[in-house]
Protein backbone atom coordinates (compact mmCIF):
# COMPACT_ATOMS: atom_id res chain seq x y z
CA UNK A 1 0.00 0.00 0.00
CA UNK A 2 2.84 2.42 0.84
CA UNK A 3 4.47 1.82 -2.55
CA UNK A 4 1.22 2.67 -4.33
CA UNK A 5 0.78 5.82 -2.25
CA UNK A 6 4.39 6.88 -2.92
CA UNK A 7 3.88 6.26 -6.63
CA UNK A 8 0.84 8.54 -6.76
CA UNK A 9 2.66 11.23 -4.79
CA UNK A 10 5.58 10.92 -7.23
CA UNK A 11 3.28 11.28 -10.25
CA UNK A 12 1.44 14.26 -8.75
CA UNK A 13 4.69 15.97 -7.74
CA UNK A 14 6.22 15.36 -11.17
CA UNK A 15 3.15 16.78 -12.91
CA UNK A 16 3.31 19.94 -10.79
CA UNK A 17 7.01 20.44 -11.54
CA UNK A 18 6.63 19.79 -15.27
CA UNK A 19 3.58 22.06 -15.49
CA UNK A 20 5.49 24.79 -13.69
CA UNK A 21 8.46 24.37 -16.03
CA UNK A 22 6.26 24.53 -19.11
CA UNK A 23 4.78 27.85 -18.00
CA UNK A 24 8.20 29.44 -17.55
CA UNK A 25 10.90 30.01 -20.09
CA UNK A 26 12.52 26.61 -20.40
CA UNK A 27 15.93 27.56 -21.81
CA UNK A 28 18.75 25.89 -19.92
CA UNK A 29 16.56 25.57 -16.79
CA UNK A 30 14.54 22.86 -18.56
CA UNK A 31 17.56 20.62 -18.38
CA UNK A 32 16.99 19.92 -14.69
CA UNK A 33 13.62 18.25 -15.32
CA UNK A 34 15.58 15.02 -15.86
CA UNK A 35 17.22 15.60 -12.49
CA UNK A 36 13.79 15.91 -10.91
CA UNK A 37 12.70 12.58 -12.39
CA UNK A 38 15.89 10.98 -11.03
CA UNK A 39 15.54 12.53 -7.56
CA UNK A 40 11.87 12.01 -6.77
CA UNK A 41 11.66 8.20 -6.76
CA UNK A 42 14.73 7.94 -4.51
CA UNK A 43 13.98 10.80 -2.09
CA UNK A 44 10.27 11.67 -2.06
CA UNK A 45 9.52 9.47 0.96
CA UNK A 46 11.98 11.51 3.03
CA UNK A 47 10.44 14.95 2.32
CA UNK A 48 6.73 14.23 2.79
CA UNK A 49 4.74 13.41 5.89
CA UNK A 50 4.19 15.22 9.15
CA UNK A 51 6.44 18.22 9.80
CA UNK A 52 9.29 17.67 12.19
CA UNK A 53 9.69 13.91 11.80
CA UNK A 54 12.93 13.56 9.88
CA UNK A 55 14.13 10.18 8.59
CA UNK A 56 17.69 9.56 7.46
CA UNK A 57 17.70 9.27 3.67
CA UNK A 58 18.93 6.13 1.95
CA UNK A 59 22.31 5.94 0.27
CA UNK A 60 20.44 5.82 -3.07
CA UNK A 61 18.77 9.14 -2.26
CA UNK A 62 22.12 10.70 -1.32
CA UNK A 63 23.79 9.34 -4.45
CA UNK A 64 21.21 11.06 -6.63
CA UNK A 65 21.22 14.23 -4.49
CA UNK A 66 24.96 14.59 -5.07
CA UNK A 67 24.48 14.54 -8.87
CA UNK A 68 21.46 16.78 -9.53
CA UNK A 69 21.32 20.52 -10.19
CA UNK A 70 19.77 21.67 -6.91
CA UNK A 71 19.60 25.42 -7.73
CA UNK A 72 17.75 24.58 -10.94
CA UNK A 73 15.35 22.28 -9.11
CA UNK A 74 14.75 24.95 -6.45
CA UNK A 75 13.79 27.36 -9.23
CA UNK A 76 10.95 24.96 -10.13
CA UNK A 77 9.47 24.82 -6.62
CA UNK A 78 6.11 26.59 -6.49
CA UNK A 79 3.29 26.84 -3.94
CA UNK A 80 1.86 23.45 -4.97
CA UNK A 81 5.22 21.76 -4.44
CA UNK A 82 5.71 23.50 -1.09
CA UNK A 83 2.26 22.28 -0.02
CA UNK A 84 3.38 18.71 -0.75
CA UNK A 85 6.91 18.57 0.61
CA UNK A 86 8.44 19.75 3.86
CA UNK A 87 11.24 22.16 2.98
CA UNK A 88 12.91 21.63 6.37
CA UNK A 89 13.22 17.96 5.44
CA UNK A 90 14.82 18.98 2.14
CA UNK A 91 17.40 20.97 4.12
CA UNK A 92 17.93 17.94 6.37
CA UNK A 93 18.54 15.67 3.37
CA UNK A 94 20.95 18.18 1.89
CA UNK A 95 22.94 18.31 5.13
CA UNK A 96 22.84 14.56 5.70
CA UNK A 97 23.99 13.83 2.15
CA UNK A 98 26.93 16.23 2.56
CA UNK A 99 25.70 18.73 -0.02
CA UNK A 100 23.99 21.41 2.05
CA UNK A 101 21.92 24.21 0.63
CA UNK A 102 23.50 27.65 0.91
CA UNK A 103 22.17 29.50 3.99
CA UNK A 104 20.01 32.41 2.91
CA UNK A 105 19.36 30.91 -0.53
CA UNK A 106 15.82 30.34 -1.80
CA UNK A 107 14.15 27.10 -2.76
CA UNK A 108 10.77 28.23 -4.00
CA UNK A 109 9.65 30.78 -1.42
CA UNK A 110 11.48 28.95 1.38
CA UNK A 111 14.62 30.67 2.64
CA UNK A 112 17.30 28.24 3.79
CA UNK A 113 18.11 29.09 7.42
CA UNK A 114 21.58 29.96 8.61
CA UNK A 115 23.37 27.28 10.63
CA UNK A 116 22.63 27.12 14.32
CA UNK A 117 19.09 28.49 14.14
Amino acid sequence: MAKISSFFIFVAFAMVIVANASTTSIGTEGICIGDMFALIPKCIMYVIGPPGSKVKPSQECCDVWLKVDIPCLCSKVNDDVEATIDMEKVVYIADYCKRPLTPGSKCGTYTVPTAGL
